[in-house]
C-alpha cells in the first residue's frame, strides 16, 4: 500500500511538471499488485506471497483521494452487551417487520414513534442536540424516533426495529448506537409485484408501486451501501425473514470494531 501511495504521488508530480504531456496510458496506471515480479524466487515464502498479490486488484481498495491512502485505520473495540438495533432497507418493509415481530415477539420489537406537536425548528433543535434521530412530518404533528425510545427497547433485551431514513445512520453513530443494517435486494420490479402473503400482504402489490419501490431501493443501494451490514435476497416474506434472523444472530455475536478518534 505504501508503494501504491508513492507511485500515485510520483505520477502526480510528473504530470504537474509537464502539463502538456499525454494522458497516462492504462498500463501506466496499473497497480503494482498486478505486476509480475519475475526477479523474485517463486519457491520462497516471500515469492509465493508476491505471486499471490499479483492476482489481487486494488480497484476495490478504498482511497479517499490520490493524496491519502487508507492502508491502515485505527479502530477500537465496542462491547455490545445489549441487542443491537436493526435497520432494514428495501422494498416491502412494513410487511417484513410485521412478520418478524409476529414470528419472534421476544426478539424483535418495533421502535415506538413519539408523537410531538412542535415547530419544525424545535424538532430540528432536538436532532442537533442528539435527542432525536429522525422524524416524519404528519398532519399537525411529527412522528419522532428518539434516542430514549431506542434504548428503552434494547434494555428489554430485544432488537429494536428502526423506522428511520438511511441518512440518519450517522446520527446513531454519533450517540454510540451501532445498528445492524440489512438491505433487501430484489432482482427487478416484477419480483416485488409477484410477492403474496394472506396475512402480511393482503393488498396486491401494484405494478406502479413495485416499480417505485424497486427504483427507490436502487438509489438507496447506490448511496448508502457503505453502511450495509448484510444483504438478503428478495423473495417470499418467510425466506426474507429467515435470512434476516440469521444475519442478525451472526452480527450480534461478532466483535464490533469502529473507527477510533484521533490520538
Amino acid at each position: 500500500m505504501d508503494q501504491e501511495f508513492y507511485r500515485r504521488h510520483s505520477m502526480s508530480e510528473a504530470k504537474d511538471e509537464n502539463s502538456s504531456s499525454k494522458t497516462l496510458s492504462a498500463a501506466a496506471r496499473r497497480s503494482f499488485f498486478r505486476r509480475k515480479h519475475k526477479h523474485k524466487r517463486s519457491g520462497s515464502k516471500d515469492g509465493k506471497d508476491l505471486l499471490a498479490l499479483d492476482t489481487i486488484s486494488t480497484d476495490s481498495i478504498p482511497f479517499l483521494d490520490d493524496s491519502a491512502s487508507l492502508a491502515y485505520q485505527r479502530v477500537q473495540k465496542v462491547d455490545c452487551t445489549s441487542p443491537r438495533p436493526v435497520l432494514i432497507l428495501g422494498p416491502l418493509l412494513d410487511a417484513v417487520k410485521d412478520m418478524l415481530v409476529k414470528e419472534s415477539p421476544g426478539k424483535f420489537c418495533r421502535c415506538p414513534l413519539e408523537v410531538m406537536k412542535a415547530s419544525q425548528q424545535a424538532i430540528e433543535r432536538g436532532v442537533k442536540d442528539c435527542l432525536f434521530i429522525d422524524y416524519k412530518r404528519r398532519s399537525g404533528h411529527f412522528d419522532v424516533t428518539t434516542v430514549a425510545s431506542i434504548k428503552e427497547i434494547t434494555e428489554k433485551d430485544c432488537h429494536c426495529l428502526l423506522d428511520i431514513a438511511p441518512h440518519a445512520i450517522e446520527r446513531l453513530h454519533s450517540v454510540h448506537i451501532y445498528p445492524i443494517v440489512i438491505f433487501i435486494r430484489y432482482k427487478n420490479a416484477k419480483q416485488i409485484k409477484e410477492q403474496k402473503d394472506p396475512i402480511f400482504l393482503r393488498d396486491k402489490v401494484t405494478q406502479k408501486h413495485s416499480k417505485e419501490q424497486f427504483e427507490t431501493a436502487q438509489k438507496i443501494e447506490q448511496e448508502y451501501s457503505k453502511y450495509f451490514t448484510g444483504i438478503v435476497h428478495g423473495g417470499a416474506l418467510s425466506s426474507i425473514c429467515t435470512q434476516i434472523m440469521t444475519t442478525v444472530d451472526q452480527e450480534q455475536n461478532k466483535v464490533l470494531w469502529i473507527p477510533a478518534g484521533p490520538l
